[in-house]
């Protein structure tokens, strides 16, 4: 299979080849004949054709990168089995709802970790 620049490369040689074949076989009046005509027609159509192939090529490697791209972000830090808790879970939380229960006034933290997103607070 070509690759895509070699296509390139390609259709620009045919290209070049189809303007200099046209330039050579107007007559004095600008104008081809009709049988010039059919053959620079079939060279345009040649030009277009490796467009097209070319297109879909790129088409079809956007695709496979796409489907090859990660799905999930890497894991950059090492893994430790130590689990940090936040909110309601937190050691601090804990601390805070004993000092309540203990008649201990202290409970500003565990009402700003704790409320939840309908504004309301619980236990």
């Amino acid at each position: 299979m070509n690759t895509i620049l070699e296509l390139r490369e390609k259709r620009t040689k045919l290209w070049e080849n189809a303007k200099n074949f046209l330039d050579s076989k107007r007559n004095p009046d600008g104008l081809i004949s009709s049988e010039d005509a059919a053959i620079y027609d079939k060279m345009e159509a040649d030009v277009v054709n490796l467009g097209k192939e070319i297109d879909r090529l790129e088409k079809q490697s956007a695709i496979y990168m796409e489907l090859n791209m990660a799905v999930g972000m890497p894991i950059l830090e090492k893994p430790t089995n130590k689990k940090v808790k936040t909110g309601r879970a937190s050691e601090e939380y804990k601390r805070d709802f004993l000092n309540v229960l203990r008649g201990k006034p202290q409970i500003y933290n565990v009402m700003q970790e704790s409320v939840d997103a309908d504004g309301s607070f619980h236990f």
